[in-house]
C-alpha cells in the first residue's frame, strides 16, 4: 500500500495495523464476496426489469434507454458477475469492483442524460443512482475510500447531466424542471452522505471484529502451545509426542522413508529424589530435558516428556546406523551435566536408551513403539547408561 493512502486510512481510524492490512483485505473480500455476487444479480435483474418502466415514464426516449440497458448494462453485469468466480477477482477485488461501479453508475447518469424533457417521469431516474451509491457502502464489497470517491464521482457525473445535457441552466428559477433537478441532485447528495455513515460504520465494525479474532487466535494458539509444552521442563508433553509420532509415521509411509525412535529413561532417578529431594529432582528433569534438547541436531527432530522420568526422542529420515550416533550424543548431553548422583556406578545422573526403527508398510505403529520400550527396558536391566536396539 502506498504512504498516502496507509496515512489516509490511519487519520479516518480504518486501518487494521500495517502488518495487518493485507491479511484484513482478504478477509474483507471473503465476507463480501457472496452478497457482492448477490448484488451484481439484483442490479442485473433492476436495469432489465425497469426497461419496462421506461415504456410509460419515458416513452419519447425508450429506444435509447434500452439500447444503454441492454446493450451495455446487461451485458457488462453478466461480465463482471462471471469475472468474480476468477483468481483475479480475489487479487484485484477493489480495482475490479470500482470499475464496475463507476461504468454502473455510469450507465445510470447516461439513461438519465438521453432523456428528453418531456419525458412524463424524467425526474424519477435519479432513484437509480440513489440505489447504486447506497449499494456502493454495503453491497459491493468496497472499501469505505473507494466507495465514498467512486460514489462522489457518480455524483459529480449526475449533477453535469441534468445542468448540462438538459441545458438547466436556461430554466428560469421557479421552472419546475429545474426545481425538479435541483430536487434530485439534492436526494442523490444526501444518500451519498447517508450511506457514507453506514458504511463507515460496517467498516469499523468489520476492522474491530478483524482485529478481535486476530487476538483470540493468537491467544488460542498460545493456549495450544502451552498445552502441547510440558509444565516443568518446557519440551513437549505426551499428548505433543501422541500427535507428532502419528504425523511422522504417516509422512514416513507416504515417502517410503526411515523412522527412528529412542525411548530415554534416567537411570536411578527414584534413588536420586531419595537422597537430594523432590526439588534437585525437578531440576534434575529441567536439566536433561535440556541437554537432550541440544543433542539434536535437525528442525525436525523432536523430544518430549513421556512421563515421570522417561523422555522419548522422534528422528525422522534416520535410520539404524544413524540412531546410534544421536545416541551416543545424548548421552554425552546428559555426562556433560555433571549431575552428582551418590547411587550411580558412575557417580553422576546418566541414561539409559531404547532404539527401534522402521521403515512403515503400514498405519500401524504400536508394534514399533513397543520395540523401541522393550529395548528400554533391555538397557535398564542391563545396569543402565546404555543403548540398545530393538
Amino acid at each position: 500500500m502506498n504512504s498516502w493512502m496507509y496515512g489516509l486510512k490511519k487519520r479516518l481510524n480504518l486501518h487494521p495495523g500495517a502488518e495487518s492490512e493485507e491479511e484484513f483485505g482478504h478477509y474483507f473480500v471473503g465476507k463480501h464476496l457472496s452478497i457482492l455476487r448477490f448484488g451484481i444479480m439484483v442490479s442485473i435483474f433492476l436495469f432489465a426489469l425497469l426497461g419496462i418502466d421506461d415504456i410509460w415514464a419515458a416513452p419519447v426516449s425508450k429506444h435509447e434507454t434500452w439500447g444503454i440497458r441492454y446493450g451495455l448494462m446487461v451485458p457488462f453485469l453478466l461480465l463482471s458477475y462471471g469475472v468474480t468466480y476468477t483468481a483475479m477477482f480475489r487479487r484485484h477485488q477493489q480495482t475490479v469492483m470500482v470499475i464496475v461501479q463507476l461504468v454502473s453508475g455510469s450507465g445510470s447518469i447516461a439513461i438519465i442524460a438521453v432523456l428528453h424533457p418531456e419525458e412524463p417521469a424524467s425526474y424519477f431516474y435519479f432513484a437509480g443512482l440513489m440505489l447504486i451509491l447506497f449499494a456502493n457502502f454495503t453491497m459491493f464489497g468496497l472499501r469505505w475510500i473507494q466507495a465514498t470517491a467512486v460514489s462522489a464521482l457518480l455524483a459529480a457525473g449526475h449533477a453535469a447531466a441534468v445542468f448540462f445535457a438538459h441545458n438547466s441552466s436556461h430554466f428560469d428559477v421557479t421552472h419546475v424542471l429545474y426545481l425538479s433537478h435541483i430536487n434530485g441532485n439534492l436526494y442523490v447528495l444526501s444518500t451519498l452522505f447517508g450511506s457514507a455513515v453506514v458504511g463507515y460504520v460496517m467498516e469499523r465494525y468489520k476492522i474491530v471484529e478483524f482485529v478481535q479474532r486476530k487476538e483470540l487466535e493468537r491467544k488460542n494458539e498460545v493456549m495450544e502451545r502451552l498445552s502441547y509444552k510440558d509444565g516443568l521442563t518446557g519440551v513437549s508433553n505426551r499428548r505433543a509426542f501422541d500427535a507428532r509420532i502419528a504425523e511422522e509415521w504417516s509422512l514416513a509411509l507416504k515417502n517410503g522413508r526411515s523412522l527412528s525412535l529412542i525411548m530415554i529413561d534416567i537411570d536411578l532417578f527414584k534413588p536420586y529424589n531419595d537422597a537430594y529431594g523432590h526439588l534437585k529432582g525437578d531440576d534434575c528433569l529441567i536439566a536433561v530435558a535440556s541437554a537432550l534438547q541440544s543433542g539434536l541436531k535437525r528442525s525436525r527432530d523432536f523430544v518430549a516428556r513421556y512421563g515421570g522420568e522417561e523422555f522419548a526422542v522422534i528422528l525422522p529420515g534416520v535410520d539404524e546406523d544413524g540412531v546410534r550416533g544421536y545416541c551416543a550424543a545424548l548421552h554425552e548431553a546428559v555426562n556433560r551435566l555433571g549431575l552428582e548422583h551418590p547411587a550411580s556406578r558412575v557417580g553422576h545422573v546418566t541414561i539409559s536408551a531404547g532404539v527401534a526403527t522402521a521403515r512403515p508398510q503400514n498405519d500401524q505403529y504400536r508394534p514399533w513403539l513397543e520395540a523401541a520400550d522393550r529395548a528400554l527396558y533391555e538397557s535398564k536391566s542391563k545396569g543402565g547408561n546404555c543403548t540398545m536396539v530393538g
